[in-house]
């Protein structure tokens, strides 16, 4: 995964920071294509994130996000249309429609838990897993990253609501020493 601004843990709490300056690339495949797209540009498997930049996440059978801190989003779509020249696809710059949160710490997974259905114990979603859930009672895509943490992709306009929700959260009960924004 790509490594955004940097992000450390306070105090065995949670650390919430937003990554601020991602380049991401929503790229969908036609169904005939996908073994071959996923060949060509080693795109992760279902439920998993590969590389590390550029990174994929996989989001559905045909789709997933393309995640660069070094490259821009324009070149990212460039790479596409070259590796995938013959093959019916769509690579689309969604840097602007999406806010990312990095949590780490050692109660993020308890912090989680709190606001999806997701089974997030560590047996079960282990480092470049990844799923698409709701969180807060919005839409999300969760990856688990190293290091007890995970990086959150929700919808630009509602991340002051899920910033909001996610420091409620810590705050509110026990999360081994509570919250700290980054």
């Amino acid at each position: 995964m790509p490594t955004g601004n940097g992000c450390v843990a306070d105090d065995g709490g949670v650390r919430i920071e937003r990554i601020e300056r991602r380049a991401i690339v929503s790229l969908t495949v036609s169904r005939a294509s996908i073994d071959e797209a996923r060949r060509r540009l080693m795109l992760a498997a279902p439920l998993r994130t590969a590389g590390s930049d550029p990174a994929s996440v996989w989001l559905a059978p045909n789709r997933w996000l393309l995640l660069s801190d070094e490259r821009t989003a324009d070149s990212l779509i460039a790479h596409c249309e070259s590796a995938l020249d013959g093959l019916v696809h769509c690579a689309v710059d969604q840097s602007a429609a999406h806010a990312i949160f990095r949590l780490v710490g050692a109660g993020v997974r308890d912090l989680l838990a709190r606001g999806c259905g997701v089974d997030i114990r560590p047996t079960r979603f282990r480092v470049d897993a990844c799923c698409r859930t709701r969180l807060a009672q919005i839409a999300a895509v969760l990856v688990a990253c190293e290091g007890k943490g995970f990086e959150c992709y929700v919808e630009r306009s509602l991340a002051d609501y899920l910033e909001a929700w996610l420091q409620d959260s810590c705050h509110s009960g026990d999360l081994h020493a509570g919250c700290a924004s980054g």
